[in-house]
């Protein structure tokens, strides 16, 4: 395993020494028993540490002399962790069971070929909230969430928040799940019909439709209530969210009566004058709070479009709707003992978007296509709303996603006395961090995946180069906006490693021996699609992307085809690395750079050769105990590009 994540704080005092089955760890807790034996199952038996032992204290002497050693604060974050490897022990000291648990996370990282150095470690936080947002998996995919929990527990994440809309069974409301499935079958007809019918179909602004949530179908209570389990048993708080007033198509699924546009065929909003809205909404509202027993619940509130158009609003201000629904929800959370959280755009001001206009909570003139004010047709005003953030309650928990469309936008939360966390958080784009998360009260900040939760998805969405980009900046108190190319380096080779691990120790040769188990290519192409992100209903349609196969042929006769996928397992030749400050005045908070590289970290290992950019990959073989006669890239004609062969290396 490479060295690339270490605890920021660390000496090595001596040579290497092997952890194995022979190695006891002292623990009372599960989780720590699991993945320490899960990481060591495969090594040999060679004399090493004797025991691992977790105390969830840190006696003075040892704070003492973390402080002394690497001239910082007593140890006193509750997820700080120092790990001492001398004579054949280790010892791991922490103040809570999230503190030992990132301190057996730690102690894989420094795993090298099964043995850590003795040393002295010291590691804690950046922030207090470290979290990834997603949706509910398929039912298909619960192992994959579960390995992607693990993943993001690996980064040292402490945080999840989960997506429920029509994905969870309820039981008082079986409606909305039927109703669910249905508008999801309508939706995925083809890849792009969501975006078809949010931005061009009708003359109103509507929601993103999350069409993907749950795979399009649900989950039981019960298989949600064993996921929720699984991330707490991994020292994660779990945040499930509920769309409430916007993005809540999913209570109208059988409901339109509490409708705020009726006339809409796929209602998105309901009408916050209307006691029934409420009536349903509880209903969900305790029956999430039932499986889940959480202590936050985010509300959603985001994008929220459809302002006082209906009988009963008309007339009433956006503030007094937008507020009025908000303290409604967050009186009857409370009263459940549940925190609300909620995404804060529509309390800004002064959100603006380039070629677009007001964003956010401002008074917005609206245009077909949506946000189109250049080159669109108006069709109305959407009411300000902003003025409700001094008509909520100040323990109101902030999700700012709106982080990069102006650096003090922050402010206006702030200045109220309000606590923010960065949503929709891009590390890599994100400038000036340490200044922004010391002013915000290090609260931290949320990675979204507002698509499928399945590898390709992730790889190409980039939350998998977010993630490891982002815990960087999570960990480490020395980071600054110029370790870009760096931690970037750092990213691509760690992510390659993750993926295959399982073949870390296999030697690799230039020529097969008949029964490899990976082969080893380093290849590029000429190909080029613009880059686009996957999500709310949008697809990587095959006949785009996939340029041709990458064909097992064996002795036997039979051939096996791995599909050569750009954007996946093959990128474009001339594609861009450099970082650069936005030029754009309207996003003056961010950074711009090729998201075409970014998408291909996990799968591949992007390289540098000269002023093109090759690609290192390993592709499984699917028959290993066959016998190999040839291996060979086909190009599919229609395609009209070529493929660059570099390296091909097979690995046994």
């Amino acid at each position: 395993m490479s060295r690339g994540i270490v605890p920021q704080y660390i000496k090595r005092t001596g040579p290497a020494r092997h952890i194995n089955k022979q190695t006891k760890i002292q623990t009372d807790i599960p989780v720590i028993q699991e993945i320490l034996v899960e990481k060591i199952k495969n090594t040999g038996t060679e004399e090493g540490f004797k025991v691992i032992c977790f105390h969830k204290e840190i006696p003075a002497a040892i704070g003492e002399r973390i402080s002394n050693e690497f001239n910082v604060p007593k140890p006193s974050h509750s997820e700080c962790h120092i790990i001492e490897a001398k004579g054949d022990e280790i010892q791991v000291y922490a103040l809570s069971e999230r503190g030992l648990f990132y301190g057996a996370v730690s102690i894989i990282h420094l795993m090298e070929k099964g043995c850590v150095d003795e040393l002295l470690a010291y590691d804690y936080p950046v922030c207090d909230e470290r979290g990834m947002k997603v949706f509910l998996p398929a039912s298909k995919d619960i192992g994959f969430f579960k390995k992607f929990v693990d993943m993001i527990c690996y980064f040292k994440f402490n945080s999840i928040m989960i997506e429920i809309g029509g994905a969870m069974e309820y039981k008082r409301h079986p409606e909305i799940n039927e109703g669910w499935i249905k508008y999801c079958e309508e939706m995925s007809e083809y890849s792009g019909k969501t975006t078809k019918i949010q931005d061009y179909t009708y003359p109103w602004y509507k929601n993103a439709i999350h069409m993907e949530n749950g795979g399009g179908n649900f989950l039981t209570q019960d298989e949600v209530r064993e996921l929720a389990a699984y991330c707490r048993s991994r020292m994660l708080e779990v945040i499930p969210e509920v769309p409430s007033l916007g993005h809540c198509d999913y209570l109208m699924m059988g409901h339109m009566d509490i409708a705020e546009r009726p006339e809409d065929p796929y209602a998105d909003t309901y009408c916050p004058s209307n006691p029934a809205s409420y009536e349903l909404l509880f209903d969900v509202l305790d029956e999430v709070i039932e499986v889940f027993n959480p202590e936050v619940i985010n509300i959603g509130h985001d994008e929220y479009y459809t302002i006082g158009v209906c009988e009963k609003c008309r007339g009433k201000s956006g503030a007094d709707i937008f507020a009025g629904d908000v303290n409604k929800i967050y009186n009857y959370l409370k009263s459940k003992g549940v925190k609300t959280l909620l995404w804060g755009d529509k309390l800004l001001k002064n959100a603006k978007v380039p070629n677009a206009g007001p964003f956010g909570g401002a008074e917005i003139q609206m245009y077909m296509p949506q946000f189109h004010q250049k080159d669109g047709k108006k069709i109305g005003i959407m009411p300000a709303t902003y003025q409700a953030i001094d008509m909520v309650p100040k323990d109101l928990l902030i999700l700012h996603w709106n982080w990069n469309l102006g650096e003090h936008l922050e402010d206006e939360f702030l200045d109220k006395n309000f606590n923010i966390r960065y949503g929709n958080f891009e590390g890599y784009y994100f400038s000036n961090w340490k200044e922004h998360i010391e002013k915000s009260g290090r609260h931290g900040a949320f990675i979204s995946n507002w698509s499928s939760l399945n590898e390709v998805i992730l790889q190409r969405n980039t939350i998998f180069f977010g993630i490891s980009y982002a815990y960087e900046m999570f960990w480490n108190h020395n980071y600054e906006d110029g370790d870009y190319e760096t931690i970037r380096d750092k990213t691509f080779e760690y992510l390659y490693h993750y993926k295959y691990a399982d073949a870390q120790g296999l030697e690799a040769k230039e020529s097969h021996d008949g029964h490899p188990a990976y082969v080893e290519l380093i290849h590029t192409t000429d190909y080029f699609v613009d880059f686009k992100f996957f999500v709310d209903g949008v697809f990587p349609e095959k006949e785009v992307y996939e340029i041709g196969q990458l064909v097992f042929e064996y002795e036997d006769g039979q051939t096996e085809k791995v599909p050569l996928t750009y954007g996946y397992n093959i990128g474009n030749k001339d594609v861009k690395w450099e970082r650069n400050k936005d030029g754009d005045p309207g996003y003056n908070h961010g950074f711009k750079l090729a998201d075409h590289l970014l998408e291909m970290s996990f799968a591949t290992l992007p390289l540098k050769k000269g002023e093109e950019t090759v690609y290192k990959c390993l592709v499984a073989n699917p028959q290993p105990k066959k016998v190999l006669k040839d291996f060979r890239t086909e190009v599919y004609p229609d395609k009209n590009c070529k493929v660059y062969t570099e390296s091909v290396r097979y690995l046994s």
